[in-house]
């Protein structure tokens, strides 16, 4: 007769596992977060591995092509599918869809609570996710499915020793898990920490999970030395089961992490208001306090059962989509994409199509609308702007000034509703509204305002709890991305106030030669005054000298914004002209450079500052002719008369060259002052000058540029603006 030591205590396990009655996680999942653990995700390979199953396949499509997401078109390719819906939704759907495959057995046996266990489960996941925000532990993700799955082995045990495992649980009712896992080793000969971290093992989750469901129940002293997710998994577990934290987990949390007596206690403050709220949202009947987490569930009709389990299915979908678009709001690098991010889960997960953002401009103490460019509301939303001062009374102030959830729904006995908020319910075009403050550290942001009819809004106000969480996600978002842009125009500032100093430096050394330069010109007029044919190149020589007098005056304010423009009517082909054939009459004889002029005839006259065109036109022939660096080119000039989409006249002044184009890096920032590379093509402190003055003329100036060709256009109106 083998002895206990002998006896294999993972053969229940095994055999359970032969019987093909194990849950089994699909290896499809583990593929994919492995995946979406890279630093750089491949969509097109996460989209060939859903379409290896089926039932996964047409869930991404679904989702995809649902009301919800709201595309434009229906996507038959699952790859497409998967681009447009992105890692983090397609990742927390097949999460989504697992969980509910690999516990769907499991939920059908109702002598099991599964409502209490996912219950204590989840108070363990919020408490782990607590404890590594506070030890500073870089992966709180990972502590909270370690939270979640630690009592994975209870399940395990009930399933591979049917009716020997209930008389332990019965007995383990009153007592801490870890005389529960005592009497399982004693008369199973494995507990379910063993039973747990080897189905996660089985299951090919992370081994660190694994460890820590292992070790979960251990003596202190040993987990002591244990890696940082065991001990947050233990204090977990022990936190969830203690009636007064701060007296009895504060000396194994000194042990485990150094914390401070007290944090304990603070740990656990709220939970359980979290804990119902998340109970709340699952579906989950939330047990009464003298009652274990496995106790066999009440008396419930099958039709009421079924109905729960669909609830819950439901929900997990929701708040594991929700937490994905959470994360995505951290990563959005502007205030549109954090838009888009903000309807499309009100969108998905609270079906709430309208809805805007109202950003608090602290300066000017405005509040102005941003939306998404698919939002219905774009076009009226973008001229949406409004004084807090003068509109004290309204809701949306009301709101931000005191950091409370309100609505258009509240009784006002003492104040009638105001003709802003009037104007805001109709630009919404629904009954009433609902607004949520966003700040970040008592900071205030802005508000998130979404349209609701009447019958409709008590409904949404029971998501309060996570309808706050995505406006408080947002605000954090908009208030890091408004961190970054200061800190970007006060690095351009001090960068343009060093091109400044330099440039003042230059221009003091330029006008003494420039000077002589002139005064000489006059005296070969004096002296070639029988050469007419040479008082035309003179007179043009004269000019550009004169021209570049204006350009070191302008060096010296390059750091000033103020326009010094000069209007008046101008031959604007003329003027081209005469700048290509000085430029040509400078190029080498070796015909390297071509430089070819194409006017349009019907413009003939053009109101604006002549020597500021000049100056743009020099700026963009030198960068032309700089790209080329020496090598064989063709640089085109031409001017087209254009009707603006508002109906407007302007002209469209093109410089192309063939040269070796742009440095990628460089295009966002090009027409910054001090963003150089001769080497890479265009670029440096003349664009940065060319576009202020172009904007000072009421125009635009853009790149275009490809792999034959790059070209700067300038867009001028035939009238100043």
């Amino acid at each position: 007769m083998a002895s206990v030591k002998d006896k294999d205590p993972y053969t229940a396990l095994r055999r359970l596992k032969d019987s093909g009655n194990l849950p089994v996680i699909p290896q499809l999942l583990v593929q994919l977060l492995d995946l979406c653990r890279q630093p750089e995700i491949n969509l097109q390979a996460v989209g060939q591995l859903i379409k290896k199953d089926a039932s996964m396949a047409a869930k991404v499509l679904q989702l995809c092509n649902s009301a919800f997401i709201g595309a434009r078109s229906p996507f038959l390719n699952v790859e497409q599918a998967v681009i447009y819906l992105g890692a983090d939704t397609v990742k927390n759907l097949a999460v989504s869809v697992s969980v509910q495959q690999v516990f769907r057995k499991i939920e059908a046996n109702g002598l099991l609570n599964m409502d209490r266990f996912w219950y204590h489960s989840y108070q363990n996941a919020i408490l782990a996710g607590r404890i590594a925000d506070a030890v500073s532990y870089p992966n709180a993700s990972e502590a909270y499915l370690a939270g979640l799955l630690h009592d994975l082995g209870k399940l395990v045990l009930w399933m591979a020793f049917p009716g020997k495992y209930a008389p332990l649980l019965l007995k383990g009712i009153r007592c801490h898990d870890g005389r529960l896992s005592f009497l399982e080793q004693e008369k199973l000969h494995i507990n379910h920490c063993e039973a747990g971290a080897w189905l996660i093992e089985q299951w090919g989750l992370p081994v660190l999970i694994a460890d820590a469901v292992r070790y979960h129940h251990h003596p202190v002293d040993k987990v002591e030395q244990a890696l940082p997710l065991t001990r947050i998994t233990y204090l977990a577990d022990l936190i969830s089961h203690s009636d007064n934290p701060e007296q009895e987990c504060n000396e194994v949390a000194g042990k485990l992490f150094r914390l401070a007596p007290g944090q304990t206690e603070q740990l656990k403050e709220g939970v359980e208001e979290q804990i119902q709220e998340v109970a709340r949202q699952l579906g989950i009947r939330i047990p009464s306090q003298n009652k274990s987490t496995m106790e066999p569930e009440e008396t419930a009709s099958v039709t009421v059962h079924q109905q729960t389990t669909k609830k819950l299915e439901n929900r997990i979908r929701d708040i594991t989509q929700l937490t994905g678009m959470l994360d995505n709001l951290l990563k959005s690098p502007n205030r549109r994409q954090t838009a888009l991010i903000v309807e499309q889960s009100l969108k998905i997960l609270f079906n709430q199509p309208t809805c805007l953002l109202l950003l608090l401009e602290k300066d000017s103490r405005m509040l102005r609308a941003v939306t998404s460019g698919e939002n219905i509301l774009q076009a009226e939303a973008d001229s949406l702007c409004f004084s807090i001062d003068r509109h004290q009374d309204s809701l949306p102030v009301n709101a931000l000034e005191l950091q409370q959830m309100m609505h258009s729904f509240m009784p006002r006995p003492e104040k009638d509703i105001t003709t802003l908020d009037s104007q805001l319910i109709d630009l919404l075009a629904t009954e009433g509204m609902v607004i949520f403050p966003m700040q970040l550290h008592q900071q205030k942001v802005g508000l998130l305002i979404i349209g609701v009819n009447k019958n409709e809004y008590l409904e949404l106000l029971t998501h309060a709890g996570p309808l706050q969480l995505l406006a408080a996600q947002a605000g954090a978002s908009l208030y890091v991305q408004d961190q970054q842009n200061r800190k970007i125009r006060r690095i351009t500032t001090e960068r343009l106030e060093g091109a400044a100093m330099l440039a003042r430096k230059i221009a003091h050394e330029i006008n003494n030669p420039l000077a002589i330069l002139r005064n000489y010109i006059k005296v070969m007029k004096v002296k070639l005054k029988d050469r007419k044919d040479l008082h035309e190149d003179l007179i043009i020589m004269d000019q550009e000298f004169e021209q570049i007098g204006r350009i070191t005056d302008q060096l010296r304010d390059i750091a000033v914004d103020e326009a010094k423009t000069d209007f008046e009517n101008i031959n604007l082909n003329q003027l081209i002209a005469d700048m290509v054939t000085l430029y040509n009459s400078g190029f080498p004889a070796d015909g390297n450079i071509s430089l070819k002029f194409h006017p349009d005839p019907e413009i003939s006259r053009l109101l604006t500052d002549k020597n500021g065109l000049r100056q743009v036109m020099g700026n963009l022939l030198n960068n032309a002719v700089e790209a080329l660096d020496g090598r064989r080119g063709i640089i085109s000039v031409s001017t087209t008369g254009n009707r603006a989409e508002n109906g407007t006249e302007e002209v469209i002044i093109k410089v192309t060259d063939n040269g070796p184009g742009i440095d990628p890096q460089l295009k966002r920032n090009l027409f910054q002052a001090g963003t150089t590379s001769k080497a890479g093509g265009h670029s440096g402190l003349g664009l940065a000058i060319s576009r202020r003055i172009v904007q000072q003329l009421g125009g635009s100036i853009f790149l275009d540029t490809s792999t034959e060709a790059t070209t700067f256009s300038v867009i001028l109106p035939l009238a100043p603006l």
